[in-house]
């Protein structure tokens, strides 16, 4: 798999791991929902460069979401991302320059959802592709 697709990865995992530790300090909110905005970010942009599409240095999740859209990929849980792409993409932000972010664990862990059904269909398809070559 590539870098950006490795990148997707390590950000999850250490997003559910600042996500385990919300109890302990309110900071870790914060570090989960730029490590989830990243997560998602490098997961999108890993889909797009394996089917050839450049796009924009942006952070903006709507944005990557769309360009992924015009490729024609889809998976079960993309109306639920479209919807909340703008806060999604607002965490990278404020969380980074100190703004602090309003939300909530359980938001957090519905776009976890979101990432695990994009990262298991591009998987599928990647097997798919594997398969037919």
């Amino acid at each position: 798999m590539s870098t950006m697709y490795s990148r997707s990865v390590v950000m999850l995992n250490q997003s559910r791991d600042a996500v385990s530790k919300v109890t302990e300090d309110d900071a870790y909110l914060d570090v989960a929902c730029f490590e989830t905005q990243q997560a998602l970010e490098f997961l999108i942009k890993a889909i797009l460069l394996e089917n050839g599409i450049g796009y924009d240095k942006s952070h903006d999740i709507r944005y990557l979401l769309s360009l992924l859209t015009e490729t024609g990929f889809t998976f079960e849980k993309q109306e639920a991302l479209e919807l909340l792409s703008d806060t999604i993409t607002d965490w990278e932000e404020s969380s980074r320059y100190g703004k602090g972010v309003r939300t909530t664990v359980q938001t957090i862990q519905r776009v976890h959802n979101i990432y695990k059904n994009l990262n298991e269909t591009f998987l599928k398809m990647q097997e798919e592709n594997n398969r037919s070559e």
